[in-house]
């Protein structure tokens, strides 16, 4: 199956539209402090394994899919993109899909370098991709051939949360639309042509933040053969109520991603953190599936 439709499969069959983000912050917990581990970068690394092992292994059952963050991976060095490639074997073994937040993009053989990482077959390989296309339309190219002929899916960079999206993202062209709006006009003309699931969903996704819900709404309607990766929830203030617009009328079309509530919780062990990381879960999972129950 391509990815638009293993990932609609996967919120049915768990009747979950939660995406866990997977972003390593050793500090914030006592399982995983440098200071505790004697700053040693190998066992720094090793305890993030376990910890989000732990939360993995604890919620995949209530999860669509989990989103690890290569940025921090990478701030941990090399024994950091071991413990990438460690982590998402364990997605893998817990038939999880990975949505990996890259967030690459560039020109030429560049971008084709980058997908046979991320869209290949080798160590990091993942389900999807999130990718920026603000260097050109060409750019996603080399992706969308590697996600096309590997059955994985694309998450291209649109309306982002932070608040400074709207410099460059909400600038007014000459046509009288934002920029964000004229490149979801390209990418839906490019889906176009792609193959798709039942639902009409193709690989070529986008990234919508749940701070901006008019945008949401509006983006929605803009990219009927797109799935929509929603980041900006919990801790960034985005809400259930917020995010609701982002499904179709079938409660399919997007997943909405959280890091720090699902994952740094009150936990002084690896069953606290198991049984806060579950809890935690399916609250969210339960709140957006009653929001999208009461929507009008």
């Amino acid at each position: 199956m391509d990815f638009a439709e293993r990932l609609h499969r996967r919120i049915r069959d768990v009747d979950s539209r939660v995406c866990l983000g997977i972003d390593p912050r050793p500090s914030l917990s006592e399982l995983t402090a440098p200071e505790r581990l004697g700053g040693d970068p190998a066992r720094v690394a090793d305890a993030v394994v376990r910890y989000f092992t732990t939360v993995l292994r604890a919620t995949h059952d209530r999860l669509a899919c989990c989103k690890p963050q290569a940025a921090f991976f990478e701030a941990l060095g090399l024994h950091g993109l071991e413990a990438l490639a460690r982590l998402l074997q364990v997605a893998r073994e817990l038939e999880l899909p990975v949505i990996l937040d890259a967030k690459r993009g560039d020109i030429g053989s560049t971008s084709e370098a980058y997908a046979r990482a991320y869209l290949g077959t080798g160590d990091f390989a993942a389900d999807a991709l999130t990718v920026n296309a603000y260097l050109g339309l060409d750019t996603l190219e080399p992706y969308l051939d590697a996600a096309v002929r590997h059955g994985r899916g694309l998450f291209v960079v649109l309306k982002t949360s932070n608040p400074g999206s709207a410099d460059l993202q909400d600038l007014r062209l000459a046509s009288g639309e934002l920029l964000h709006q004229a490149l979801a006009d390209r990418l839906t003309e490019r889906a176009a042509a792609l193959p798709a699931d039942g639902a009409g969903y193709t690989a070529l996704g986008a990234v919508v933040g749940a701070t901006y819900p008019q945008a949401l709404r509006e983006l929605r309607a803009r990219l009927p053969r797109s799935v929509l990766l929603v980041p900006g929830y919990g801790a960034q203030g985005g809400t259930a109520a917020d995010v609701a617009a982002a499904f179709d009328g079938d409660g399919a079309g997007a997943v909405v991603s959280a890091s720090r509530s699902l994952t740094y919780l009150d936990a002084h062990d690896e069953t606290d953190l198991g049984r806060a990381a579950r809890a935690a879960a399916g609250s969210m999972r339960d709140d957006l599936n009653r929001a999208l129950a009461e929507r009008t």
